[in-house]
C-alpha cells in the first residue's frame, strides 16, 4: 500500500468518527484539536464554557473573562485518553496558565494531541504497517478591562498541521503539512443583578475564533482551520449562603463553508457560511456548586442537524485550598460515532493563588 493510501485512509478515518471535523466535501476543516473541549470543567456541561465564572482555562474559551478571576495568577494541566476504541494510545494533554496585572492579564497555554498507532490491514487481513500522527497549538493571549463589567481580549495562537508518518512493509514517509497561525477576539461582560429575592449574577460572552491561515496539505490544496462565532450567556444563582447554581447555554457558529473554491479569503468563507444553518451547534450546561468547594456539573452538545454529534456529559470538581480537581464524562447520544465517542473521560489539575 502506497504511502498516499496510508493518507487517504487517515483522513477518512479523522472526517468519520472525530467529532467537530467537517466531513469531506469540496471543503473541510483541520486541526479539530482547536475546536474540542480539552478540559474538564467545560466539557462537564455540555461543552459549554464561553460565558461561564473564569477560571484557569479560559484561554480556551474566552481569554477576556481572565479580567474578573478571582485569583490573579494560576496554573493547570489536563489530560485525555482520547478515542480508545479506535487506536491505543490515543491522548490528548492541555497546558494553561495567566497572571492578571492591574485591569490587564495575560494567558499562555499548549494543546497536544498524539494518535498512538494506527494499525492498518491490506485484503486479505495482512498487517501492512500503521500510522502515527501528532497535532499541537500554542498560543498567548492579552485581555483588558474596558469597563466596571466588561472586557475585551485578543490571542495568537501557532498551530501545526496534521503530521502523518507511515511505517512497514511497503510503507514508507512523512506528511507534514504547512504550519498554521491564527488568532481569537472575545469579549466578556459580567454584573450582579437582583432577582428571585436572590443575589445573583449575569454573564455574556462571545468569541471569534481561529481565524487565520488556511493549511497547505498536498500539492496546492489548501483547508481552513477551524473558524467559528461563539456566543453565550451565564446565570449564577446564590440559593442559599452554602449553596448555588449556574446555567449555561452557548451557541457555536462554523465559519467554514461546506463547499468552498481554491482562492477564497477568509472573509469570502465566513459570509458563504451563513447559508449553511446545518453549521450551527449549540450547548447547555448546568454546575452546582456546595461551599465553593464541591460542584456537580451536567450539560448536553447538539450539533450538525441530522448528521451531527450529540452527547450528554456529566462532570464534578472538587477544590482544596490553592487546588482544584474536576473531571467529566461523556456520553454519546448520537447514532455517528456512538462506539468510538462512548466513554471518554478528562481531568484536570489547577493551582490557583492571589
Amino acid at each position: 500500500m502506497s504511502f498516499i493510501r496510508y493518507v487517504a485512509v487517515f483522513t477518512l478515518l479523522y472526517a468519520g468518527v472525530v467529532p467537530c471535523f467537517s466531513q469531506e466535501k469540496n471543503g473541510s476543516t483541520v486541526l479539530f484539536i482547536l475546536d474540542i473541549a480539552p478540559e474538564a470543567r467545560s466539557s462537564g456541561m455540555g461543552d459549554a464554557g464561553v460565558a461561564t465564572s473564569p477560571d484557569v482555562n479560559a484561554q480556551r474559551w474566552n481569554a477576556a473573562k481572565y479580567i474578573f478571576a478571582k485569583q490573579s495568577r494560576g496554573v493547570s494541566l489536563s489530560y485525555t485518553p482520547w478515542l480508545s476504541k479506535i487506536a491505543k494510545g490515543m491522548n490528548m494533554g492541555f497546558l494553561s496558565g495567566y497572571v492578571c496585572l492591574d485591569n490587564a492579564a495575560i494567558g499562555m497555554s499548549v494543546l497536544y494531541l498524539s494518535t498512538g498507532g494506527i494499525e492498518l490491514y491490506d485484503n486479505s487481513g495482512t498487517s501492512v504497517g500503521n500510522i502515527t500522527s501528532a497535532e499541537y497549538a500554542m498560543d498567548v493571549s492579552y485581555s483588558r478591562r474596558l469597563g466596571k463589567y466588561l472586557s475585551g481580549g485578543i490571542t495568537l495562537r501557532y498551530a501545526n498541521g496534521i503530521k502523518v508518518e507511515a511505517v512497514g512493509s511497503g510503507s514508507g514517509g512523512v506528511l507534514r503539512p504547512s504550519p498554521a497561525f491564527a488568532g481569537d477576539v472575545a469579549f466578556f461582560y459580567t454584573r450582579p443583578v437582583e432577582a428571585l429575592d436572590r443575589e445573583t449574577n449575569l454573564s455574556f460572552g462571545t468569541c471569534l475564533s481561529n481565524l487565520g491561515t488556511k493549511v497547505k496539505l498536498s500539492g496546492d490544496k489548501e483547508v481552513f482551520l477551524p473558524m467559528s462565532w461563539r456566543l453565550g450567556a451565564t446565570w449564577n444563582i446564590n440559593l442559599n449562603k452554602n449553596n448555588a447554581l449556574a446555567t449555561s447555554f452557548d451557541i457555536n457558529k462554523s465559519f467554514v463553508p461546506m463547499y468552498y473554491e481554491k482562492n477564497i479569503t477568509i472573509f469570502e468563507a465566513i459570509g458563504k457560511s451563513f447559508d449553511e444553518a446545518r453549521d450551527f451547534a449549540w450547548s447547555a450546561g448546568l454546575e452546582y456548586s456546595f461551599m465553593q468547594s464541591a460542584m456537580l456539573r451536567t450539560g448536553y452538545h447538539h450539533s450538525r442537524n441530522n448528521s451531527g454529534y450529540r452527547y450528554f456529559t456529566l462532570g464534578a470538581g472538587l477544590i482544596y485550598q490553592s487546588f482544584r480537581f474536576d473531571g467529566s464524562y461523556l456520553i454519546t447520544t448520537s447514532s455517528i460515532g456512538s462506539s468510538s465517542l462512548s466513554n471518554i473521560f478528562r481531568m484536570t489539575l489547577s493551582y490557583l493563588w492571589k
